[in-house]
């Protein structure tokens, strides 16, 4: 809750510091004094835009600073509650601080700096943070029902929002429940859609690898077969002339039957035999008959090779050029699937694993479809969880919520959530409306439609009232709750307003005396003139001084003595009220 807060050269309060307690607080003062300051220091410190207007006019800048308590670390939350999580919502404050690089106790400090001319400043736990680390952290402290506030309750968004923080626990799991399957869902949904939108793509990509592969096929190349076939054309091609070389030198290395022409074998079998005859007398000849005899080997080897090369010519392998050329015609036609014979080949191993993976991807598309179709099941049934569950919360929460509005003056007024199903989005499958009708002769319409400023604020207080019995805020502030109503309904603001003070701190600006009655704490602004300007201040009234202000509220002067009688009355009503409230209720009466 908030413990304190500092106004520094805010409109026109120069300097004050107020204390704030638990319970209900209210402030009050005379029309102009400046009450609509300490809203405009909360909304500040909950990270509002902030307006140099509002710098006093003779100051350079304006202060405003925030203390709210923490709750201790062994602080316990009833675990009983369907959404008390004060203890959790309050460490998610301090956590998120500390995240920012402020200093978290037992409480957070917030403060704002106005400059006349320059940017504004925000701190927490004295660190400079953006505006909008206060306005996260502020709405887990701070609850604000004024005119803007009101305003929220007119959009869609707002009103679905309510309803799913009014449907518990049942309603928390049932839209995470739903979310989760609704991103499920479209994530598979996109992948379909993506894989249906490349089909045409895929299958002509198909055609292509499958007329590919059948070309490669009936060629049939084998690797390294360009090369040789390319070698065996160049050999084909020059045959005459390479038989012709071929023959003279096997002719004059081995001789021919036919010829008495003397050859090399012939020379060197004679130079052997001379050697030989002569080798035993000279180690040295020896070894010189050793290297002829070696030569003579070669030579005779090296015949027998081209013997062997003309004879090949006869065959030819079973190919002539013709043939040669013709396989190399059609290992060229390959040409459009690589540079080479190897590429092409590398090519046929690449577009087989890949034509498998196009033919397995057209047939998981069934698959596919069969899966997005589960998917939507899970999400249509998640959805319906979610419409069953605000539907159920709805009926019930507006029941409670149409027993406030009675009490507070408005017996015919009606308050429903429409639910109806619709196509599934983020938020759920729901079409949420809150509707209101003042009067039984009306039908039920739009709220934004049909509610006055003064209904809406009495609206807002019956579902905060509401809300309080299952949630657990730390503190809520009403501006101008009561505008528009008097009497018996005011006095029924002030004992809903007493009664949420029971479980959190409320702090409301009015001026009704019967509201401001029921205070634990009673707040007066007040303003005086002075040579440089109106000036305003604030203190906490007690005893007398609030008889007086009451006074003042219901008559208009303070001392009044038939007004005087009649703000003892409230008091005394008001607390008795109370007492009774909290004997029944099992709370300690504050105060």
């Amino acid at each position: 809750m908030i413990t304190s807060i500092g106004i520094e050269n805010l409109g026109v309060i120069t300097d004050a510091r107020i204390d704030l307690g638990a319970g209900l607080t209210v402030v009050t003062g005379e029309t102009g004094a400046g009450k609509t300051m300490f809203v405009t220091a909360l909304d500040l410190l909950l990270g509002q835009r902030a307006e140099t207007s509002a710098v006093r006019r003779d100051a350079e800048k304006a202060v405003v600073e925030g203390i709210f308590a923490l709750p201790a670390a062994g602080d316990e939350v009833d675990p009983a509650s369907a959404l008390d999580e004060e203890g959790h919502v309050q460490s998610a404050v301090a956590a998120r601080i500390a995240e920012a690089g402020g200093d978290v106790d037992e409480e957070a400090v917030l403060t704002r700096i106005i400059p006349r001319s320059g940017r504004a400043r925000a701190t927490a736990g004295g660190r400079t943070v953006p505006a909008a680390v206060l306005r996260e952290v502020g709405s887990q402290l701070v609850s604000m029902h004024g005119q803007a506030e009101q305003m929220t309750l007119r959009g869609q968004a707002q009103q679905r929002a309510l309803l799913d923080g009014i449907a518990g626990r049942r309603g928390a799991q049932a839209l995470a429940s739903y979310r989760e399957a609704f991103a499920a869902h479209r994530e598979l949904e996109q992948e379909h859609q993506r894989l249906e939108g490349t089909r045409s793509e895929r299958a002509a990509r198909i055609d292509y690898l499958r007329s590919a592969l059948e070309a490669i096929d009936a060629v049939r190349p084998q690797p390294g077969e360009d090369a040789e076939l390319a070698a065996l054309a160049a050999r084909l091609g020059a045959a005459e002339e390479l038989q012709q070389a071929a023959g003279t030198a096997h002719t004059l290395l081995m001789g021919d039957d036919w010829s008495e022409q003397t050859n090399v074998v012939s020379l060197l079998a004679e130079a052997t035999e001379a050697l030989s005859r002569a080798a035993g007398a000279d180690a040295e000849l020896a070894a010189r008959l050793e290297t002829l005899e070696d030569v003579a080997v070669r030579v005779s080897d090296l015949g027998a090779e081209l013997s062997s090369y003309l004879a090949g010519f006869a065959d030819q392998e079973g190919m002539s050029l013709e043939d040669a050329e013709a396989r190399r015609a059609e290992l060229g036609s390959l040409s459009a699937y690589g540079e080479d014979l190897a590429a092409v080949l590398a090519f046929e191993e690449q577009a087989g694993r890949e034509l498998l993976a196009l033919e397995n991807s057209e047939a998981s598309l069934t698959d596919m479809a069969q899966t997005v179709e589960a998917a939507r099941a899970r999400l249509e049934e998640a959805a319906q969880e979610l419409h069953a569950a605000r539907v159920e919360a709805g009926e019930s929460f507006a029941a409670a919520v149409g027993e406030e509005l009675a009490a507070l003056a408005m017996p015919h007024a009606a308050l429903s959530f429409r639910v109806e199903r619709t196509e599934p989005a983020a938020h759920g499958g729901d079409d949420v409306r809150l509707l209101f009708t003042s009067h039984a002769a009306a039908e039920p319409d739009d709220i934004a439609k049909t509610a006055s400023g003064g209904e809406l604020s009495r609206v807002m207080l019956a579902i905060e009232v509401v809300r309080a019995r299952t949630e657990a805020f730390p503190t809520f502030v009403f501006d101008e709750v009561d505008a528009g109503v008097g009497g018996k309904a005011a006095v029924e603001i002030g004992r809903r307003l007493a009664r949420l003070a029971a479980s959190s701190q409320v702090i409301v600006v009015t001026h009704l005396p019967q509201v401001a009655a029921w205070a634990d704490h009673h707040l007066v602004v007040r303003k005086t003139d002075e040579g440089t300007g109106a000036v305003s201040g604030v203190r906490e009234l007690h005893g007398e001084d609030r008889t007086e202000e009451l006074a003042r509220m219901l008559a208009g002067v303070a001392d009044s003595t038939s007004a005087r009688e009649h703000a003892e009355e409230l008091v005394r009503s008001a607390t008795e009220a109370k007492a009774a409230f909290a004997l029944a209720s099992g709370v300690r009466m504050r105060g």
